[in-house]
């Protein structure tokens, strides 16, 4: 249960579940994080040393200079993980990004797609995860790796 406890918080922390605090865009930028408004539902499966069904359920407004995210993620026989944030354009340091109180994570640009990666090392073991979200597409992948060398890993689709 522990194990699947933290599971649920790396999921957490790769669907960049931060809390934000706002930056400024310029009208390119903030047109863009317009279009990201939408209702996504996610399904995916965890393979590896952990196994069986996620699913996830995020929703993205936009207003002002950013797009606001709420969200919840839920795999069976655990209590669902409620998270919420927002994506936003820095001018100061020309990317998109997701502040947190444990930090900045980096966007990349990628045609019409915003690539967020995150890898994080405790003594619990090492998580990375990618999400990629355009106006059109959601998807999260991440691979957790125990104290043990026990990988997971898990791929969650989104559709609107």
């Amino acid at each position: 249960m522990r194990q699947r406890t933290k599971l649920l918080s790396i999921l957490t922390a790769a669907l960049l579940a931060v809390s934000a605090m706002p930056a400024v865009a310029g009208p390119a930028e903030t047109a863009f994080l317009q279009k990201l408004t939408a209702n996504w539902v996610g399904k995916g499966k965890l393979v590896g040393a952990q196994s069986g069904p996620v699913a996830c359920r995020i929703v993205i407004t936009a207003g002002g200079q950013s797009a606001k995210y709420q969200g919840r993620c839920t795999i069976p026989d655990m209590a669902s993980q409620a998270f919420n944030g927002a994506i936003s354009y820095n001018d100061k340091t020309r990317r998109y990004e997701i502040r947190s109180i444990s930090g900045t994570v980096p966007g990349v640009k990628r045609g019409n797609s915003l690539v967020f990666t995150t890898k994080d090392t405790s003594a619990a073991g090492s998580s990375y995860s990618t999400m990629t979200l355009s106006p059109a597409s959601l998807s999260v992948n991440f691979t957790i790796i125990d104290r043990h060398g026990e990988k997971t890993t898990s791929h969650i689709t989104f559709s609107k």
